[in-house]
């Protein structure tokens, strides 16, 4: 009998527990739909809740893995976030916001939460509005100081991921805290990403390597691919509508393509925005007359993993054999090296 038993033993130890949100929210009519929700290439529901008479839902259900969880109340826009992991106990209150059309949310339960509330309240404002920050920046000392402390939290992977490794100053720290996630918390996506990301990354650093191959959407429709520019040298140029150092750069780039592009370089513009129309019109506002793609898929764009791309602007230098010969070169170091590779 135990041998029959222990499979379905296992399976049930195996299962991971539920989560529970219970929240308390004021002002909202009795019978509103309160939705969970995941961003992953797309808005995908987790689950929902009815409010009742006293202001009262609850949500409980499995998750595979931890992520970061956006609650929205039917009929609004506004989202509140909140980390989630399997088997956690939250709890969370929505009043009204009297000077917006939102609600003040607080949520509490875990360390992840709290975790999560003190980066949105005091540190994400010193970092708020400028793409690439000084190393010095208050905000983004702060951050570091955040995920050290809590390293085997999910939370420490998602800001590393996504806010820490999007700072070409804060690199070493991200290559640093890649190796104590990938040690602590291998299973989570979010240090799986890194820890490709920065390996390909490495690659392409160190040259001689042959630039992966890649095929995607240019701004005028048809698709394009990058091995069909072998037997010239190709600066690939990874950028964004929204970053100011890419804008700035980009008249520098048109004068050295008009000095060079007879000569044999070309340029591909790789653009990691998820809005194709503010992509398209920043193309036409720089008036860039080379290559441009995307698939709009932002930081989930596999052209971008295939290159370990951190941040942006990020720059790889190809051979006409197809081999990368330098990384990250911008301003006065690339016209110094294109005048000696095509004089």
């Amino acid at each position: 009998m135990l041998t029959a038993l222990f499979p379905w033993l296992l399976a049930v130890a195996a299962t991971p527990p539920a989560y529970v949100l219970q929240g308390q929210l004021t002002d909202v009519p009795a019978g509103t739909t309160i939705y969970l929700k995941h961003y992953q290439s797309g808005w995908h529901t987790i689950d929902s809740a009815t409010v009742d008479a006293t202001g009262r839902c609850e949500m409980r259900g499995l998750l595979d893995a931890p992520l970061l969880a956006s609650l929205q109340l039917k009929g609004q826009k506004h989202m509140y976030q909140l980390p989630l992991h399997p088997g956690d106990e939250l709890t969370f209150t929505m009043e009204p916001n009297p000077k917006r059309e939102t609600f003040h949310f607080q949520a509490r339960g875990t360390v992840g939460v709290e975790q999560w509330q003190q980066f949105q309240q005091d540190i994400y404002p010193q970092m708020f509005g400028v793409a690439q920050l000084p190393a010095k920046n208050r905000g983004l000392r702060e951050l570091r100081a955040l995920v050290r402390r809590t390293p085997d939290t999910f939370l420490a992977a998602h800001l590393t991921k996504n806010y820490l490794s999007r700072q070409a100053s804060q690199q070493a720290f991200v290559d640093s805290m890649t190796t104590v996630l990938a040690r602590r918390q291998p299973a989570l996506a979010e240090t799986q990403n890194l820890s490709t990301r920065t390996h390909t990354a490495a690659l392409t650093e160190k040259g001689g390597e042959v630039a992966p191959d890649f095929t995607l959407p240019t701004a005028a429709g048809p698709s394009f691919a990058l091995s069909s520019l072998r037997g010239k040298y190709v600066l690939v140029d990874f950028w964004a509508s929204w970053c100011g150092p890419c804008r700035a750069e980009n008249p520098r780039l048109r004068t050295l393509y008009q000095q060079y592009q007879a000569k044999g370089l070309e340029i591909v513009s790789v653009s990691v925005d998820a809005d194709g129309g503010k992509w398209r019109k920043a193309v036409s506002q720089d008036q860039l007359p080379w290559t441009q793609v995307s698939d709009l898929k932002g930081w989930d764009s596999p052209a971008a993993q295939l290159y370990g791309v951190l941040a942006v602007p990020t720059t790889v230098l190809i051979a006409p054999d197809g081999r990368v010969l330098e990384r990250n070169l911008r301003g006065e170091a690339l016209e110094k090296r294109l005048r000696k590779l095509l004089p």
